[in-house]
């Protein structure tokens, strides 16, 4: 999650989105993972040209024999450069604890003599910037740059030495009405770590009458997901994706879901009248 990207709507003062994913349907250990994300708007009261977004966000993602649990507080502050058009600067801090499933590790492997089964690591910033308006949105976000290690202040490390990269979240939108009724909204995002080459997801989402939307998208060459997004409530969406994996891990085990529910996401969170209007930026991403 981008952190700029939270209370973008200032006339949205409470802003929540949770989700959970699971990978690989009954292959052992398989990544899971869950987050919930709160913040309030604050909006001044003489002044439209800038306002203020503070929340927290809980994480918690398994892969393997790995674990790690997150929290973080948020501010965000977003600055009206033009009509329609805002600039978003926004960060996490808070900490996270890396620990080993033991009942899964042999008690003689090195690791489990040599290391420590949890450590806890602070503070995790995790910085991002994001320019939008009610067509376009483009997003940076970096991750791990002051949490390089899963090693504690005493030095003790998680299992044996190891190294956390620096990654760098780039993502783009840009939304197209289709006519009264449709709009499109084609995405990209790019994930670096610097180490390796660079994960590119593109996302193809239709939205109709901002009551429900459908699309597709590719993570790297791994998945293939079909989306469905249904707006039960005036700020409230569920979405639902079913993704294939295309990798060798699928011929063990071939099925992911992944279910969110929150503010309503771009294509969903207002009114609009053919190409005049677009649906309004979402509250958080979604």
């Amino acid at each position: 999650m981008n952190p700029a990207a939270s209370g973008l709507n200032i006339n949205q003062k409470i802003n929540y989105v949770f989700g959970a994913n699971r990978q690989w349907i009954g292959f052992d250990n398989s990544p899971k993972a869950t987050f919930a994300n709160f913040s309030y708007t604050i909006r001044p009261p003489r002044s439209y040209s800038y306002w203020q977004n503070v929340g927290c966000l809980v994480e918690r993602d398994q892969s393997g024999i790995i674990s790690n649990n997150s929290f973080y507080l948020s501010y965000t502050i977003h600055l009206l450069l033009r009509k329609n058009l805002i600039a978003s600067f926004g960060v996490y801090g808070g900490v996270r604890e890396f620990y080993l499933s033991p009942g899964i590790i042999d008690s003689n492997d090195p690791i489990a003599r040599n290391g420590t089964f949890k450590t806890i690591v602070y503070p995790d910033l995790i910085p991002g910037i994001r320019i939008s308006n009610k067509k376009f949105f483009f997003d940076v976000s970096a991750r791990q740059i002051s949490v390089t290690q899963q090693q504690d202040f005493k030095g003790k490390h998680l299992g044996g030495p190891s190294k956390l990269n620096p990654t760098f979240f780039v993502s783009y939108g840009q939304v197209f009405s289709l006519n009264e009724y449709m709009i499109m909204l084609p995405s990209v995002a790019v994930n670096m770590a610097l180490v390796s080459a660079p994960s590119i997801n593109p996302t193809l989402m239709f939205y109709y009458g901002n009551r429900f939307g459908f699309g597709a998208s590719m993570r790297n060459t791994s998945f293939l997901s079909g989306i469905f997004q249904v707006r039960v409530l005036e700020n409230l969406s569920v979405g639902l994706t079913y993704s294939y994996s295309t990798n060798k891990v699928g011929a063990a085990a071939r099925n992911s879901y992944e279910i969110m529910i929150g503010i309503a996401p771009m294509g969903l969170g207002g009114k609009y009248v053919g190409g005049r209007s677009v649906a309004k930026c979402p509250a958080l991403d979604f």
